[in-house]
């Protein structure tokens, strides 16, 4: 990922369904978090990808600022290829986050 530095920076991303899931990886293709509804994470500043569904859309977030985005805020504006997805050592079961 192209980080910038240490500094975080707050993503808070609303989907226009609370059962949508929300995909965020890295531009290197590493998932950093997925979550239903709502994503809200404290990340580097840097770029990153979302997707609302797995294997649907992929739209650039590019991360030098807290933002929050909402579903049809990212949706209207440009896509972006998909990065090549890397999911070694990733707990895909939510239950095991708890």
């Amino acid at each position: 990922m192209h980080a910038s530095g240490n500094t975080y920076r707050n993503l808070i991303i609303v989907a226009s369904s609370e059962a949508t899931e929300i995909w965020l990886g890295d531009d290197d293709g590493h998932l950093v978090q997925m979550e239903v509804g709502v994503l809200n994470s404290n990340l580097h500043e840097g770029s990153y990808t979302v997707e609302f569904g797995l294997g649907t859309t992929t739209y650039p977030v590019h991360l030098t600022a807290d933002v929050h985005y909402t579903e049809e805020q990212l949706k209207s504006g440009p896509s972006c290829p998909k990065p090549t997805v890397n999911l070694e050592g990733l707990c895909l079961n939510p239950k095991e986050r708890e």
